[in-house]
């Protein structure tokens, strides 16, 4: 493909033939504010009608179920119109949506203001600054993550598990690239179009999710093929017993405890070099001997006859 074959083809969908106008987060904002304009529907769920949209959340809602604890305080990021969050209603004490449009929460307000414990926030892409430190019992966020950078993941994921309480569960899903029907979306995206009129659609391996889910923190108990992850605030990060991913973080946590040990050892060895007495006598006479010490005597001076 060549990228003047953009001109031969043009997404069918509008809310394809929109495109990011820059990298900063107003750009991601104003996207977004865009699509919601455009059809709020099919921009957070394009595979449904304005009928069906209605009851999917429900599937959501009913994965998440088990995780949820009495009086649970949930959170979903990239919330949109609250498709998941009014099912969510019923089933907890209060349940919290962020969403980087404002047009997306403002739409999403109204829909849901029937429901009192309902709340959408408008966030600013990057972080929760909105929530406090360990006051979320569960959070939750369905195909948000694949159209932020993989940097700005990596945050929400930190903060993620700083706002949730110890013992606290993230489930969330990302597409997997190495699946035949997700990485043929990844070859729509790859068209010249989509070059000029960038789409923020980011594809994962499971590899790639579940490594920065346990840097930012998390014990990361499931792992499915197409990426629907469930990570636990633990006192200890790391990957449950059958993850494929599990024989090579024990094989990097084996190479890190190896190299402690070793490191630990070469300082001890250093530091009984620089105890022996000789060596302490020489790096005393060498203090000694450095221009500017109190016992340096200085240049000779000369013997001028008046």
């Amino acid at each position: 493909m060549k990228l003047s074959d953009s001109d031969r083809w043009l997404p069918e969908a509008a809310l394809d033939r929109l495109g990011l106008e820059g990298e900063d987060l107003a750009s991601y904002q104003h996207f977004w504010d865009r699509a919601a304009q455009l059809d709020a529907v099919r921009a957070i769920s394009d595979q449904d009608s304005d009928e069906s949209f209605e009851t999917s959340g429900i599937v959501d809602a009913e994965g998440l179920a088990p995780f949820l604890p009495p009086d649970c305080r949930f959170l979903e990021i990239g919330c949109g119109i609250g498709r998941v969050l009014q099912h969510m209603a019923p089933r907890c004490r209060e349940v919290h949506g962020v969403d980087i449009s404002a047009e997306m929460v403002k739409r999403g307000q109204e829909r849901l203001a029937h429901l009192p414990n309902v709340h959408l926030h408008h966030g600013n892409g990057y972080d929760l600054a909105l929530f406090d430190d360990v006051s979320v019992d569960v959070c939750y966020c369905a195909f948000a993550f694949q159209h932020m950078p993989r940097t700005t993941v990596f945050n929400y994921l930190v903060e993620i598990h700083r706002v949730l309480r110890p013992g606290g569960v993230l489930r969330f899903q990302v597409p997997n690239i190495l699946r035949d029907d997700q990485f043929t979306a990844f070859q729509y995206f790859s068209r010249p179009w989509f070059v000029l009129h960038p789409y923020p659609m980011n594809f994962y391996t499971q590899f790639e999710i579940v490594s920065l889910a346990i840097k930012a923190g998390f014990w990361v108990e499931e792992a499915s093929g197409d990426i629907v992850v469930v990570a636990r605030k633990q006192e200890q990060a790391g990957v449950a017993a059958g993850l494929p991913h599990q024989d090579h973080y024990r094989e990097l946590q084996d190479r890190n405890a190896a190299l402690t040990r070793e490191v630990a050892t070469l300082t001890q060895a250093l530091d009984r070099f620089r105890g022996h007495p000789l060596i302490r006598a020489a790096r005393a006479a060498r203090d000694l001997l450095r221009p500017g010490s109190r016992s340096d005597p200085g240049p000779p001076q000369g013997t001028g006859e008046g």
